[in-house]
């Protein structure tokens, strides 16, 4: 392996493994390694990690916690704050989408900011258009002594503290999968490899890469699917049909067996 991207793996692998390292110094690292292996899904994946994910890319599981949803607000003479609430006390149209799973889109630097600006265990994070969801709420209450200040979901320092970590676990399994599927000689993880790496690793969704070595030579082809996982069960009315479409042929066999039999019998 060259020296060059031994350097970066090495040096990625120890961001990750070392707490006081800061999660952005890593990722960058991870970015200019998927420059020089020429891999979009790596530099990509670093980059959302890096500046926050939009409302078109695909967010990482670990990237989901659960928080309730929480009011402030003035009742009579009194000010009531860190309310907990059900979805239903909200609008009906906000049901559906205000829920107690709390995407974190943010970068890895505000999340590590969050943990370290709260004053309090929680971090109070605002949902899309919420002070117009705010306003309607407060029109639509009959109660003129009740007025709801601001609505938020409540997430738990140790929530963003549990990204965090699943982040540097992901960048330490990235860095085991492309070890094993480089060969010794490689100066760079192939594009093809570390796409798939970055692919098993973050989404699931793809075959672990396997990398198949010449034992008379440092040539080396990479192939995807060698540790393919079992097919899953298809779903109950698929295997009804497959399951009757055998049975049909069965009987078709022994009907036919039957004629014939019947036949020399005559």
């Amino acid at each position: 392996m060259g020296m060059t991207a031994n350097r970066l793996l090495i040096e990625i692998e120890r961001g990750a493994l070392d707490s006081g390292v800061p999660l952005a110094d890593t990722l960058r690292k991870c970015v200019a390694l998927g420059g020089q292996a020429r891999s979009v899904e790596l530099r990509d994946w670093a980059s959302r990690e890096l500046n926050g994910y939009s409302g078109d890319d695909e967010l990482p599981e670990w990237r989901k916690v659960h928080a309730p949803l929480q009011v402030d607000l003035i009742s009579g003479h009194r000010h009531i704050s860190n309310q907990t609430i059900s979805r239903w006390d909200l609008p009906e149209f906000a049901r559906d989408d205000l829920t107690e799973e709390v995407a974190l889109v943010q970068g890895v630097g505000a999340l590590e900011a969050m943990i370290r600006n709260s004053g309090e265990n929680v971090v109070k994070l605002g949902p899309y258009m919420g002070a117009d969801l705010v306003a309607h709420m407060n029109h639509a209450n009959k109660n003129p002594y009740q007025h709801i200040e601001r609505l938020y979901w409540a997430v738990s320092t140790t929530s963003v503290h549990g990204v965090l970590d699943r982040i540097r676990t992901a960048l330490t399994a990235l860095v085991a999968e492309l070890r094993d599927a480089m060969p010794d000689d490689a100066d760079n993880p192939t594009a093809e490899v570390a796409n798939q790496a970055v692919q098993f690793i973050v989404t699931g969704k793809r075959n672990r890469v396997v990398v198949n070595s010449a034992q008379s030579s440092s040539a080396a082809t990479s192939s995807v699917g060698q540790a393919q996982e079992q097919e899953p069960e298809p779903p109950g009315w698929k295997r009804w049909a497959r399951v009757s479409g055998i049975l049909g042929l069965i009987v078709a066999v022994v009907g036919g067996v039957a004629g014939v039999l019947q036949y020399l019998a005559g």
